[in-house]
């Protein structure tokens, strides 16, 4: 079997070289750094466009709701305050 040391193997290479892949080591993790932020921050972007988006769709809803139904909204917001004073009012 051809086992070979890897001491010996590290000894061979010139520093130089050394040096130098570590610049383009450098030079790449950079690169996907920045790669990585822009994605994210794309990513977040459109996380909060979608939301504002979500809670416009839902205000817009409710509305809605509420003008075609007034009295049902009405008795629903009554019984909610009733609800809300009985469970403050024995805590």
């Amino acid at each position: 079997m051809n086992t070979s040391n890897p001491a010996g193997l590290k000894a061979s290479v010139p520093s130089e070289d050394l040096a130098h892949q570590l610049e383009v080591l450098r030079a790449d993790v950079s690169k996907l750094m920045s790669t990585v932020s822009d994605d994210v921050s794309e990513g977040l972007g459109q996380a909060g466009r979608q939301i504002r988006r979500t809670g416009r769709d839902a205000q817009a809803s409710a509305t809605n709701a509420v003008l075609e139904n007034p009295l049902t909204a009405l008795g629903i917001a009554v019984g909610v305050g009733l609800l809300l004073g009985l469970v403050t009012r024995k805590s």
